[in-house]
């Protein structure tokens, strides 16, 4: 599946030039590369295909790459997306979705459509290390993007 095995890395480990990881950590229960964010900082309007996440200030670690991520090695310090702005729009397809096996419980409504993505993430200075400062363009656009609603496990219909 993409995006779960670690990226090559032609680059020296800590080099700036290799695939370069944030995440919160690995939470006791194993959920991965998921914060908690404010309600107040989405806003989705389903039917149109448009969404915006616009967040400040989530403190995260900085693993330096996708594979430390998973082995903590060396270990993860501390870093923050200062801000982080995600905007969805321009449907170019749908996919409504329902699983027939009734152990699965997902079913979902899908929208495809494009986002445009501007970041700023920092680690700071620490011992040993000099800290790092990352600024997406203006707007960098995804090739892929989708939003959607769904239903699964306990909040499955039936």
């Amino acid at each position: 599946m993409p995006g779960t095995s670690p990226l090559s890395e032609p680059n020296p480990p800590f080099s700036p030039l290799s695939a370069h990881s944030y995440d919160p950590g690995i939470s006791a229960n194993g959920l991965f590369w998921t914060v908690p964010i404010p309600e107040e900082s989405v806003d989705v309007h389903l039917g149109a295909g448009e969404a915006v996440l616009d967040a400040t200030n989530i403190p995260l670690f900085d693993a330096f790459t996708i594979a430390n991520s998973f082995a903590h090695m060396p270990p993860p310090v501390p870093a923050v997306i200062n801000s982080l702005r995600i905007e969805w729009s321009g449907i170019t397809k749908t996919t409504q979705f329902s699983s027939a096996n009734p152990d699965d419980q997902f079913a979902g409504y899908f929208l495809e459509n494009s986002a445009t993505i501007e970041v700023t993430v920092t680690t700071p200075p620490s011992p040993g290390l000099h800290g790092f400062r990352f600024v997406s363009a203006a707007t960098t656009a995804s090739h892929f993007a989708q939003v959607g609603h769904d239903h699964n496990g306990s909040f499955f219909p039936g």
